[in-house]
């Protein structure tokens, strides 16, 4: 009876965890390569990133997820995975790629993101240099049989939320929709300016396209005053944005993305739906 109870105990843990990593995809590491400005010439090198893929042969719409900052409690040296993304979009047959820029996880290069001066510019001059590496990105999935070009949404947390509306608007076409989890270049405390507002300003004043902004209160940069005037400013400027504001329960609303997937999934599968995104 205890084999009996035991064998079929081991084939429920072996249904679930088959089932968990088919809900997920597998996770791939793969190498972008990327020209990178030298001391006398370019010279390429390689951007780690982490691939999904749904089951099947594809082709696949693809979600291409840029990370945060480093600093503070998250080394240069970290891998962003998002794991629980990949989650939420291998099961509606989306694909997740999620590359590293320069100088951060296992990618080659100089983080010359930071440190910056609080300024619009020396956040301008920032989001550039993070833009090289989606360019890299974009260049690498034109040659991939596997997904479907016209079908890439854009999304990222913290800076990389804010990198994903800029270069969204700074290049028409190349997404049908963005989310932006928490995103910011600077914080609140960074200069008389309010940095965020202006990159956002500037950014819905180019063409339009779909964007979801989820942030969360009690953010550790930004002040709920601010997080809400960056969606009205982004509407005012001629942005097609909808904002969802949640309230977690003993967080730093800047973890929104790690730690409350079960608040955001159902907004981002209804606005991956809206967008055409899912399969």
């Amino acid at each position: 009876m205890h084999f009996r109870f035991c064998s079929r105990v081991a084939c429920i843990l072996c249904l679930l965890v088959s089932g968990l990593s088919f809900a997920q995809g597998i996770a791939e590491t793969i190498w972008i390569p990327m020209q990178d400005a030298g001391l006398f010439a370019k010279r390429e090198i390689q951007l780690e990133a982490t691939l999904y893929k749904p089951a099947g042969d594809g082709p696949f719409p693809i979600v291409i997820f840029n990370h945060g900052s480093s600093g503070g409690p998250i080394p240069a040296g970290y891998t962003e995975k998002a794991a629980g993304l990949a989650s939420v979009l291998t099961v509606r047959g989306i694909s997740l790629l999620v590359p590293m820029r320069r100088g951060r996880g296992k990618s080659d290069g100089g983080n010359g993101e930071e440190p910056s001066p609080c300024t619009v510019e020396g956040a301008r001059q920032g989001v550039e240099y993070a833009s090289a590496a989606l360019d890299a990105t974009f260049d690498y999935l034109r040659k991939q049989s596997w997904v479907v070009l016209d079908k890439v949404v854009l999304a990222g947390h913290s800076r990389g939320g804010i990198l994903s509306v800029i270069y969204a608007a700074e290049h028409p076409g190349v997404s049908i929709g963005v989310i932006n989890f928490s995103g910011g270049w600077k914080d609140d405390a960074c200069g008389p300016t309010d940095i965020n507002i202006a990159l956002l300003e500037a950014a819905a004043r180019r063409p339009r396209f779909p964007s979801l902004f989820l942030y969360a209160q009690g953010d550790g940069f930004y002040s709920d005053a601010s997080m809400h005037r960056y969606a009205q400013v982004f509407r005012a400027a001629g942005g097609d944005v909808d904002f969802k504001w949640f309230q977690l329960r003993n967080t730093n609303g800047h973890l929104l993305f790690q730690r409350a997937r079960s608040v955001w999934e159902g907004d981002v599968s209804a606005f991956l739906a809206r967008i055409g995104a899912s399969q």
